[in-house]
């Protein structure tokens, strides 16, 4: 006669065994994460403590599937004897598992985040540098020989070209009708058509030590404005992702080890008796 339990037995030894494989690939690959350790070093503080807490949920269904199995074998009239100990039992090891996972998540939900802190302060005071020294740069090539002598040549090329296109106003409608050139640039050219000795004014004033020094500055700062963001933007979702995340997966495996020691009998709560007055 075929046992009616077996079907339910079996379905019972696969989620366990599932739910085992799980949790132990887990810790294998926090293992290989871990090598080789550098408990010092900040960066690899945040790279181990963000590829942990993202596979953070694989533990927690391994002990959904491995408890669901128990319940299916005790359902079916399976279930292991109550006076087995404990040290002997897949779920106080389970349950003891979730309770250390717990500690682990809630530890490093500040680590993180100072982390993250630290991170993104050393970043900006990096792009703060870089920038300082790029302005410093720039600031004393301005009465530099060799450069003035460069704007120079560039004041002269652009004097150039300019008067050779005014000087064909075939081409320099062309260039203007065409559409290929912005409205700000078709109207300085229709006023040097209009007024070529303008050429020699907006040279000067275009190409000269100072503005080129203004404009480049501009870009400098225009940059580091935009470092400044992205990095404030990476440290925040990196804080906010990774931390939760931590954070709740802390409260799920607390939760999950406190209440399965207590209610399975494996922590003894006491009441406190009322005592007479």
């Amino acid at each position: 006669m075929i046992d009616s339990r077996q079907p339910s037995s079996i379905a019972a030894r696969m989620l366990t065994i599932v739910g085992t494989i799980l949790i132990v690939a887990y810790l294998l690959d926090c293992a290989i994460v871990l090598f080789p350790p550098n408990f010092l070093d900040r960066p690899w503080q945040m790279a181990f403590t963000s590829q942990i807490v993202e596979r953070g949920i694989l533990p927690m269904v391994g002990l959904g599937l491995i408890f669901a199995g128990y319940g299916i074998e005790s359902n079916a009239g399976g279930g292991t004897p109550s006076n087995r100990k404990p040290f002997l039992d897949i779920k106080f090891w389970s349950l003891v598992l979730s309770s250390l996972l717990g500690l682990l998540f809630l530890l490093l939900f500040p680590l993180h985040l100072n982390n993250v802190r630290l991170d993104r302060n050393e970043k900006l005071g990096q792009i703060t540098t870089r920038a300082d020294q790029a302005e410093l740069q720039v600031t004393s090539q301005v009465s530099n020989a060799e450069i003035q002598k460069e704007i120079e040549k560039q004041q002269t090329l652009v004097k150039t070209q300019l008067a050779e296109l005014v000087k064909d106003p075939q081409k320099l409608d062309e260039a203007i009708k065409s559409g290929r050139v912005p409205k700000e640039q078709a109207d300085l050219l229709q006023r040097f058509k209009q007024d070529p000795q303008a050429i020699d004014q907006f040279v000067q004033q275009q190409f000269n030590a100072e503005t080129l020094s203004n404009r480049e500055l501009s870009r400098i700062r225009g940059n580091r404005q935009q470092l400044e963001e992205q990095t404030k933007l990476t440290s925040l979702k990196s804080g906010l992702q990774t931390g939760i995340s931590s954070l709740l997966l802390a409260f799920g495996y607390m939760a999950i080890g406190w209440t399965g020691l207590k209610n399975l009998g494996y922590v003894k709560v006491g009441r406190r008796k009322n005592v007479p007055r």
